[in-house]
This record gives structure tokens, sequence and C-alpha cells, in this order.
């Protein structure tokens, strides 16, 4: 992958990682991913610098940050220079109570990546002053890092190109996507004509679901594995290797890290957005910041 991306945005779980990154100003890459225990520097991205932060997860609800953190990451941003936007997961109604205060912080154009329509409808009614993002997990795909071939994953389009998926983000004003490179993408994936994509890298997700794999080790026999634990946020320390029995396929580098399984991208894939990114049709990278497969504590 070339550096030619109009933007780089950070993906942070955590606020307080920005004290270690932001010592300095605006970051590179490269100082990135030494600070972040990254296993290597995106291709052709190491002297790229970092524009804007995205603070949140995607994922799991109890990681939604609190109003502490989002004044402390808006503090460091702006001192810094950096643009930032809020991430969030799919919410329940308590969730999206947790929410409506942190909108309140936001400054006007600031961004909210919405990964479920409640949250995107919350932002239309409330802050249409804010930019809404439909997250990746509403750009559904298919993303099964076992697929063998292209023909395989031509049995199942994407439909993100769907005039009714069209119409929806428009109407609740969401002028921009953020999207996972499928396995066997093609630079034409990414291309929409009317809203502006943002791409994950170097990781994508396969699958998420309620229970945390890492936070069921230490809760007794009849609760492991099920919904609503009492979350002591192993995730965000500790992942796990996925890999099948050698049955001789070439599979996706994956892990897991809390509910959700993650894959690594190919060299192929990186090629293939590089190629968008030429033709335009992406504009914006999201590199994993502290949610990656080898990360260490700090």
């Amino acid at each position: 992958m070339t550096a030619i991306a109009t933007a780089i945005a950070l993906g942070l779980v955590e606020s307080r990682s920005l004290d270690l990154l932001l010592a300095g100003g605006a970051p590179e890459v490269a100082a990135c991913a030494d600070a972040l225990g990254w296993p290597e520097v995106p291709p052709g991205l190491g002297d790229a610098a970092i524009d804007r932060v995205h603070l949140g997860s995607e994922f799991c609800e109890t990681l939604l940050p609190g109003a502490g953190q989002l004044r402390h990451a808006l503090d460091r941003c702006g001192a810094a220079g950096l643009g930032l936007a809020l991430v969030t997961p799919i919410l329940s109604d308590a969730g999206l109570a947790r929410l409506s205060p942190l909108l309140a912080l936001l400054p006007a154009a600031a961004e909210v990546v919405a990964n479920d329509w409640g949250t995107l409808r919350l932002l239309r009614r409330t802050r249409p002053d804010l930019i809404a993002v439909a997250g990746r997990l509403l750009c559904k795909m298919i993303k099964d890092p076992r697929l063998p071939s292209p023909e395989w994953a031509r049995l199942y389009p994407h439909g993100l190109h769907s005039a009714p998926f069209s119409a929806l983000l428009e109407r609740l004003g969401a002028g921009r996507v953020e999207m996972d490179v499928p396995p066997f993408a093609e630079p034409r994936d990414f291309r929409f004509p009317t809203v502006k994509v943002s791409v994950h890298a170097p990781y994508g997700f396969s699958v998420k679901g309620r229970s945390c794999r890492i936070g069921s080790l230490a809760q007794p026999s009849p609760a492991k594995f099920t919904a609503g634990q009492d979350c002591r946020r192993e995730c965000l320390i500790y992942g796990s290797g996925l890999s099948r029995p050698d049955t001789g396929a070439a599979d996706l580098p994956g892990f897991q890290r809390g509910n959700t399984q993650f894959y690594r991208h190919s060299a192929p894939m990186r090629a293939t957005v590089a190629e968008a990114m030429a033709a335009g049709w992406v504009d914006r990278l999201v590199l994993s910041g502290d949610w990656h497969e080898n990360r260490r504590p700090h």
C-alpha cells in the first residue's frame, strides 16, 4: 500500500493512549506503531501523519467512553490540531441514554460513527449539526476469512450499492460510510457516488457476538459465555489467536478480542485498497490503534 490516502485516522478505545502518543504533537504512523506495539507498520505509511483520532469501540457497549474520557480526548486532540470522532457500538436503550450527554460535549461538525440505526436517528433528531457516519457494522459484507476463492464471495453480493441502502443513509443524514476490506475485494467495491468512504486497516472484523470470551474465563460455569457479565475490560489487554486444524486451507490470519473476531489483510487486499484510493474512491484510512492482535499494555 502506498502513502496516497488523503487522511489517516487512528482508532483508539481508550483516551489514555493519547497522553503517550501526543506528547510531541501530532504523530506519524511509525511513531504510533512503536508506541502501541503494532506487529508491523502498514506498508508505505510510516512517514504519513495522523490527522484525526477515532475514540471508542464499535463492538461493545461497555466500552462506550465516559464523559471524562471524551473531554480528555477533545482537549488533547484540540491542542495537537487533530480532529476527533466519537465511535459508538450497537446500543441498547440504556446505552442510548448514556450517549446523549456525550453528544452534548461535542462541538458542531464533529463526527459520530454510528453502528446502529437508532443512533443515527438520535443524531438526526437531537444533534443535526454533527456529522453522522455509518459505521462498518451497518455496512454488511461477506467477510469470512476462510473463503477459498472469489467464486464463493460472488455468491453473496455485499448489497451496499443498493438503492434502498443509499436512500436510508440519505434519510438519516449519513454522508460517509466506514468499510472493511473483504476477502477477494475489488476496487469497485469501494466506489460510492453519493457518500465518502473510510476503510479500516490493517484488520477487518468477521463476526461479533454478545458474549466476551476472555471475560468469561473468570465467571462461574453457569455464567460463562453469556451476555451481561460483569466487565473487567480484559479485552483491552488480552487477545487470542484463531486457527483451524491443518486442512491445507490458506485462511487469513485471525484473532479474537472480547466478543469479536478479526482477520489481518493480505498483500492483495492492501493492493486493492491502494487502487481504490488512487481512483479517489477512498479518502480516509482508519488504522487500528490499541485494538490489534499483539497489543502490549502501557
